[in-house]
């Protein structure tokens, strides 16, 4: 078999299998009542050095939770506590997209790799994922976050394929490019009928 057939398919979490509409409102409606441009709080929790620290296994969520609330200056709402542990709260479970990877599983090997926290092993458990990948990284769990090269690296290395045989799928253009830049065919999703359909392409030779 060619070095340049697909054999594996890289997959994203979040965006990709849950839906983060609703976690968009929920901030948004706390950062109504805490005062803050919209957006803010999501700028809070997901980007700089302590998302980054806590998502690449460097601290602890306690110290990571400590920061956030040092920074509102205020009592957190009730509602944003489950962020502490879980960056993927509020988010909706992506059916269509859950089956599709079932699918997927049956003719490709299948990886996970997200920026996540430690709690993401929780959640693929009680969405009882688990099972359909091979491979799952996380990067609190390796030391390791996208867009950096050496996470999608020790991903096709753990499938025992090489880069130019996985498929990357991200909702983040940024870590698509990366992959591409590796080797790898990506696909930045939007849906899991787009991606089906752009598989499909790929399968017949036409993209």
């Amino acid at each position: 078999m060619g070095r340049k057939v697909l054999r594996g398919i890289i997959f994203d979490f979040g965006g990709v299998f849950t839906k983060t509409r609703p976690r968009e409102v929920i901030l948004h409606r706390c950062e109504a009542k805490l005062g803050l441009a919209r957006n803010e709080l999501r700028r809070l929790l997901f980007t700089g050095e302590h998302w980054w620290a806590v998502s690449s296994g460097k601290t602890s969520t306690d110290e990571y939770w400590q920061y956030i609330s040092d920074r509102l200056g205020a009592k957190i709402p009730a509602v944003l506590e489950p962020f502490k542990y879980n960056p993927f709260a509020y988010e909706e479970l992506n059916g269509r997209m859950t089956a599709l990877a079932r699918r997927l599983h049956k003719r490709y090997k299948t990886a996970l790799l997200s920026n996540a926290t430690p709690y993401l092993d929780v959640l693929l458990a009680d969405y009882g994922l688990t099972a359909i990948f091979d491979v799952i990284i996380n990067s609190a769990r390796v030391g390791l976050r996208k867009p950096d090269p050496e996470i999608y690296k020790l991903t096709t290395d753990r499938m025992r394929l090489l880069p130019e045989q996985c498929l990357f799928v991200d909702d983040k253009e940024r870590n698509t490019a990366v992959a591409k830049a590796l080797g790898m065919k990506a696909i930045v999703f939007r849906s899991a009928a787009q991606l089906a359909r752009q598989l499909g392409n790929l399968e017949d030779g036409s993209a």
